[in-house]
């Protein structure tokens, strides 16, 4: 009996270890075919390609050297995140066998470890652009650089004590029989960590992608933000620039709600108010949407940008 079982356990660990190559195979080749593709524009390096049985495919440590800009850029590990290794097999063979894709109940992309040195010459040029978009006539007023109304320049993250940004992606979706949930967290070494979760009234399905017909509509939101440091920073310089503690905290209080018309919402007092208490030296800020009825997500631009508060049922609070 014992040698059945040590002949179980032989053969099943060598079915699995074969099957981890074959994908890990698989995965590299198809990869090392895009990256000769993407050759003009960028040059990428990878380490390798890992992969485990709760169904994690990981491509480690890449360095990507583009073609525009002499500084590069570094990933610790890009990873995608599935049900289970099956079906990383099944995801394997799709392309060769022409094989249907069905939707899976929950699906994970996961970028580790992105660092950057803040003098990088592309992130001196992500800012100058997102600049240009702005276009604001206040964008060099100490008030607004000190506190990011519109993002930090390279100097002033400097000036803040970050000389390289590590970061941390996830974006992930899940569903049961009625609702889709959709993930989204990023944490930003010593700044701050943001999770969001939105609930989707309707399942996404094959046929609604195929057709592209899938309007999804918010039920209930949910984002949280810690703040690890970066407002403290600010404040301090914002301060050695000569501002008061008021004019700092009516900065902070500008940059927020600049952000919050970016995306076409004029904050009331049920967020505001919270809002300026988080500054006062909560750790954590929260913000809650409930509305009375699910809201399509494509009609919310149609309403006045002091209207969508009430439309979501918009409530802020602190920890």
């Amino acid at each position: 009996m014992k040698n059945l079982i040590l002949l179980v356990l032989i053969v099943g660990g060598c079915g699995y270890f074969g099957a981890k190559f074959y994908l890990q195979y698989r995965v590299s080749s198809g990869l090392d075919d895009v990256l000769v593709m993407a050759a003009p524009f960028a040059d990428i390096q990878y380490e390798g390609v890992s992969s485990n049985i709760a169904g994690v495919l990981s491509i480690d440590g890449i360095t990507i050297r583009m073609s525009e800009f002499r500084d590069p850029l570094y990933i610790d590990r890009l990873s995608i995140i599935t049900p289970g290794f099956f079906f990383l097999l099944n995801l394997a063979g799709i392309g060769q066998s022409g094989q249907d894709f069905d939707i899976p109940d929950s699906l994970g992309f996961a970028v580790d470890g992105v660092r950057a040195s803040t003098s990088a010459d592309y992130i001196r040029k992500i800012y100058e652009l997102g600049q240009q978009q702005v276009a604001a006539s206040d964008a060099a007023d100490v008030a607004a650089v000190c506190a990011g109304k519109y993002g930090f320049a390279p100097a002033t993250l400097k000036q803040l004590g970050y000389d390289e940004i590590v970061m941390s992606i996830r974006m992930a979706y899940r569903q049961n029989e009625s609702n889709l949930f959709v993930e989204v967290s990023a944490d930003v070494e010593d700044m701050y960590e943001i999770g969001m979760t939105i609930k989707l009234a309707d399942r996404l399905t094959r046929e609604t992608l195929l057709r592209g017909n899938y309007r999804p509509r918010i039920a209930e939101g949910r984002i949280e933000y810690l703040d690890l440091s970066l407002n403290q920073r600010s404040a301090k310089f914002c301060a050695r620039q000569g501002l008061s503690a008021q004019e700092i905290l009516a900065a902070q209080v500008d940059a927020f709600a600049a952000s919050g018309r970016e995306n076409g919402v004029e904050f009331d007092d049920y967020v505001m108010e919270p809002y300026k208490e988080f500054l006062a030296g909560k750790s954590t800020f929260i913000l809650t949407a409930k509305p009375s009825k699910p809201v399509s997500l494509s009609q919310i631009d149609l309403y006045k940008p002091s209207d969508v508060p009430a439309l979501l049922n918009l409530v802020g609070e602190v920890q």
